[in-house]
């Protein structure tokens, strides 16, 4: 019965139909939108800011926008439900790329906190769709394929995004406003609705659902597992370039190191597989040590940028690890009762790494130079390695 059923499956089931491809190529698209100006962003703000200091403190501003959407997000899906709550994201991704054409400090700013605030709402949402679509067995499956899928953008997306710029500093933001425009017409074709949230005990109450979401010790250590591995990748798309140009480098090796360090997600699959079979308490604490190590390098070898831009790749190697199975953690744990409320909370995790560590660097960089980020990046990654070992054996 199932031969016969599968044989006369439509072609475009899995792009049309809620699955693991489905979701991994929205990702996909809402990934090609941030992904071709990531490059861009530091460099147009240290042009516009004058320096590292100045860039950390508005990154801090910008992490504070995208924390303040993942935490009205319960309420908005609650008002809107979660197809209309994604069409708006996704306006807004297309909004912040139009206001950040114009080249001055108040549209930058306001278009890179709307950015902010576009990328926590899809991250939250596409989560409750995961969620409420595939079952938790099949998790630690669906995240690497996610990760795989997005591999294209975010390899494609900095190495041409970056040459796009050379040509004129419009054209990557062209090319995600005509990603998002894309995206929202996708997504409203395929009118997929999640299913809709249950009120907790803790209603949407942004408050009261952090205090229940931190009381609990799984959840706490998958948050604080994520959040290192996102400092990682915040660390690296927005001080790496902005070390490659300090230290004389031309703006398209900017580019080319986001791509090479994004290169390592084609091996997703494989590294999802590795850690399914050697369990993901393991891999996760070894991947972290690996970024541990590799990191600490950069900081030795920063007086040579091609040495340390070699070390951030190998240091790839292990966020790429953490980034196809770590959110295995969070699935694993949260109740299903209360999903939506604790997703949201979860996935504040993204922008408190936007919000946090740049803060603390900005007052860093007023007293050392720029290998102090990677410095402070791969302590934390160390510590990580360390509290992963807390993780469930049976994980």
């Amino acid at each position: 019965m199932s031969t016969v059923a599968l044989a006369i499956r439509p072609w475009h089931a899995p792009v049309t139909r809620p699955g693991p491809v489905l979701f991994a190529t929205l990702f996909t698209l809402d990934s090609i939108a941030r992904a071709i100006i990531a490059p861009v962003i530091p460099l147009e703000a240290l042009q516009l800011l004058g320096s590292a200091r100045n860039v950390s403190v508005a990154v801090a501003v910008v992490g504070i926008a995208g924390v303040v959407m993942a935490l009205l997000l319960p309420a908005i899906i609650h008002r809107w439900r979660p197809r209309a709550s994604y069409l708006l994201a996704i306006g807004m991704l297309g909004v912040a790329s139009l206001l950040m054409i114009s080249q001055t400090v108040s549209g930058f700013g306001i278009g890179w906190m709307l950015r902010a605030m576009a990328a926590a709402g899809l991250l939250g949402l596409l989560n409750i769709y995961i969620a409420g679509f595939i079952e938790k067995r099949a998790l630690a499956k669906s995240e690497p394929l996610r990760t795989f899928f997005s591999a294209t953008a975010w390899v494609g997306g900095p190495y041409f995004g970056i040459r796009l710029y050379e040509m004129s500093p419009l054209l990557p933001f062209v090319v995600s406003i005509a990603a998002s425009v894309i995206l929202f017409f996708y997504f409203r074709a395929l009118n997929l609705q999640a299913p809709s949230p249950v009120l907790s005990r803790s209603g949407f109450a942004p408050l009261r659902n952090i205090k229940r979401y931190f009381g609990q010790k799984r959840l706490t250590l998958a948050w604080v597992l994520n959040f290192g591995r996102e400092m990682w990748w915040v660390t690296l798309f927005t001080y790496g370039p902005i070390y490659l140009v300090q230290a004389g480098k031309p703006d398209v090796e900017a580019g080319d190191l986001i791509a090479s360090c994004t290169a390592m997600l084609f091996v997703s699959l494989f590294l999802g597989w590795l850690g399914r079979r050697v369990g993901l308490r393991r891999f996760i604490s070894v991947a972290f040590l690996w970024v541990a190590c590799a990191t600490f390098a950069v900081v030795w070898f920063s007086d040579d940028p091609d040495l340390a831009s070699w070390m951030l790749i190998l240091s790839a190697v292990g966020a790429v690890s953490l980034d196809s199975v770590a959110v295995v953690t969070f699935l694993r744990a949260v109740r299903g009762w209360e999903r939506p409320q604790m997703t949201m909370v979860f996935s504040i995790y993204r922008d408190a790494a936007a919000l946090i560590p740049p803060a603390i660097f900005a007052v860093l960089l007023s007293f050392f130079p720029l290998p102090v980020v990677f410095l402070v990046n791969a302590c934390f990654a160390l510590f990580c390695g360390l509290l992963a070992l807390k993780l469930p054996r049976s994980l």
